[in-house]
């Protein structure tokens, strides 16, 4: 009897868990199927002026986050049930990539493309943010502190998914306020909320 009493415990968690998560994929796939003609046409007429100078730029930043925000939703699935075994681990790895090829691509764009100051320094700001969370998810796991790998994987998606943060706010504000507000806000939230489970137990 007493080793159900795990499985009782951790189920409570998964009706939330699947909700949040099938949330997140139907606000991927919000921002996904418009920009799929980037793929689909490589042409001037597909990129427009504005991105045709920097269609590679952009293809990186793409490819290397829509890798990380897909496995990145299947990687929260298995690390809040614990089950961290090679799936797990192997997914992991092709988050990390995903992080690495679209943060090559997110500079480039942030120092190249035109715009206002606070505009790009933002961009320039969320991929820092980007590589240090997903770095630092990386040490912990290295050195086995499992614990804080958790929690930085949480602040390292939370960046990952200002991808689609971003569009949701451009609808509402400029978008110098939301190259700053779509990943610092998530984070700072975040981060309340990893330091309250601390403080609970």
């Amino acid at each position: 009897m007493n080793s159900l009493a795990p499985v009782r415990q951790t189920r409570p968690l998964r009706v939330p868990l699947l909700m949040l998560l099938a949330a997140l994929f139907v606000a991927l796939v919000w921002f996904a199927a418009p920009r799929a003609h980037y793929v689909t046409d490589f042409s001037l007429a597909s990129y427009s002026g504005y991105f045709w100078p920097r269609r590679f730029g952009l293809l990186f930043h793409l490819a290397g986050g829509s890798i990380a925000i897909t496995t990145g939703l299947v990687q929260i699935w298995l690390g809040l049930t614990h089950r961290t075994g090679t799936p797990h681990r192997t997914l992991g790895k092709f988050y990390a990539c995903g992080v690495l090829v679209g943060s090559i691509g997110g500079f480039y764009l942030g120092f190249t493309i035109p715009g206002p100051l606070a505009y790009k320094s933002g961009l320039i700001s969320l991929n820092l943010a980007w590589l240090l969370t997903t770095g630092m998810a990386l040490y912990a796991i290295q050195t086995r502190r499992f614990e804080q790998h958790r929690e930085w994987m949480l602040r390292s998606y939370v960046v990952t998914f200002s991808f689609v943060t971003f569009r949701l706010l451009t609808v509402r504000v400029d978008v110098s306020t939301a190259a700053w507000a779509a990943w610092a806000i998530p984070l700072l939230l975040a981060e309340a909320l990893i330091q309250l489970r601390r403080m609970r137990r």
